[in-house]
């Protein structure tokens, strides 16, 4: 026998008397949208007769566990990305409040995807499918729940931006270097910009960046350390991001200006600060608005678009092989090879 009811949030709560071991125990699930829906549960589970065997699974809300299992395996991973955690608990607080752990099947875990992808990007949405997916294998290899509700579970979002919105155009970034360069001595977030063009070092490389990382005499940059969002030193992404890259004698000379002491930071400001002055500066200028990391990717693009060669781009940008700098700028070099294949038959049609 099954009973409905309607919560105060609005959703339907179910609760269906099933037999274990000769005796009947409740099984309860939330978060239904209508009568209907709950409704087609129950008789689900009632046509079954039995779902769990007998075996006390969790009754854990699904937003309680995923804190709790972050809180338990994921305590050594850089801040950013356990941000990233936390903010995949929130979004399940959001969509699923009340739903129990024991009762998130395939069917919710598609269904939370479909309805999370109608306005957030497919990218966005597979790093909280795949974070949920993580923790509920842990769930099903504890025994906490029956099934392994992630499998075939399909990612579905909104299309991101265009390749071509990721980098500047080579006009567009000397617009902005040359705005950066008028008035860098004013705020530091313009000095932030320069390095990144004239590098391709990650925000958190050139806040961490001292006057003794710079080698004047040899015109070198030696990257050995990161400030993540909290402004706390750690070790690079890669063992390959710890790397000495040449620089040129523009920054070299807006470096010399900046008045900073040999052991402190060259920049102050933190990466919040200096997106929402990026955004700015780019809307004034009238340029395609990008994010601070693009500023990265319009230098390795540049100098892609210019035939140097991808090896040492891939060094330079302190990827962990070249592979990953083949696959990210991959249109960059189609581009390239359409103009090699178009110069081979020119060449050839000359024999």
């Amino acid at each position: 026998m099954a009973s409905i009811f309607k919560t105060d949030a609005g959703t339907y709560r179910v609760k269906v008397s099933i037999p274990v071991d000769g005796k009947y125990k409740q099984k309860t699930k939330s978060g239904f949208k209508n009568k209907t829906e709950a409704r087609a549960w129950a008789t689900q589970i009632e046509a079954k007769k039995l779902d769990n065997d007998g075996q006390n699974y969790s009754d854990e809300l699904l937003v309680d566990y995923f804190k709790r299992w972050v809180s338990i395996y994921k305590t050594d991973t850089a801040p950013a990305t356990l941000f990233q955690y936390r903010t995949t608990e929130h979004v399940i607080k959001k969509y699923l409040p009340t739903m129990r752990l024991a009762d998130f099947d395939r069917s919710d875990f598609q269904k939370f995807v479909n309805e999370y992808g109608s306005n957030h990007s497919k990218e966005t949405v597979n790093k909280r499918r795949v974070h949920i997916a993580q923790s509920l294998k842990d769930a099903y290899a504890e025994g906490m729940i029956k099934r392994d509700p992630t499998i075939r579970v399909k990612t579905v979002g909104l299309d991101g931006k265009d390749s071509s919105m990721k980098f500047l155009e080579f006009d567009e970034m000397k617009k902005l270097e040359e705005y950066a360069c008028d008035h860098y001595l004013e705020n530091d977030v313009f000095l932030a910009m320069i390095i990144s063009i004239h590098t391709g070092l990650r925000f958190g490389e050139v806040a961490a960046l001292r006057q003794s990382d710079i080698d004047y005499k040899n015109k070198e940059l030696s990257v050995t350390k990161s400030l993540d969002m909290f402004r706390n030193e750690r070790e690079p992404k890669t063992k390959n991001s710890i790397r000495t890259i040449k620089v040129d004698d523009t920054l070299l000379k807006i470096l010399k200006n900046i008045k900073t002491k040999k052991d402190d930071y060259i920049i102050n400001s933190n990466a919040q600060r200096v997106t929402r002055f990026l955004h700015v500066t780019i809307k004034e200028l009238g340029i395609k608005d990008v994010t601070f990391h693009a500023l990265r990717h319009s230098h390795a693009s540049y100098l892609i678009s210019r035939g140097v060669a991808i090896q040492y781009v891939s060094e330079r940008l302190g990827h962990a092989d070249v592979s990953i700098t083949q696959q990210v700028y991959s249109h960059l070099l189609k581009s390239l090879r359409d103009q090699e294949e178009d110069k081979t038959i020119s060449l050839l049609n000359d024999l």
